[in-house]
């Protein structure tokens, strides 16, 4: 599956997985907004915060630009995908123990210094 990503009319910039066999129509898995803020740069929001769906269809009429996303769409989609596991993890501490709390993010932290190849 490819990372595309889509310019819609009213200015937005979506990043997903193109899932592709949909005729007039963008069919999108895990879509993430892609907004600047004016200090720290880009950052992404989830298009289905609140929902239970994991894909969205967006009609060809509403697209502006529809590509294969390049790298730093790339990255900025990896990254978001990242913090959010992260925090789910971080949640997911909230019934166990302080030591095992404790062991668990050391880990964390340990693997985010670790050189990666």
């Amino acid at each position: 599956m490819e990372l595309i990503h889509i310019r819609l009319k009213n200015g937005q910039d979506i990043l997903g997985i193109d899932l592709g066999s949909c005729v007039g129509c963008a069919n999108i898995q895990n879509p993430v907004q892609v907004k600047i803020h004016p200090t720290q740069g880009f950052y992404a929001q989830s298009l289905l915060l609140f929902s239970e769906e994991t894909s969205i269809i967006i009609d060809d009429s509403d697209i502006l630009i529809k590509s294969k996303a390049n790298q730093r769409g790339i990255d900025c989609y990896n990254s978001f995908f990242e913090e959010v596991q992260e925090r789910k993890f971080i949640d997911d501490l909230e019934d166990v123990s302080d030591e095992e709390a404790e062991e668990a993010l050391m880990a964390l932290i340990d693997a985010k210094e670790a050189v990666k190849h």
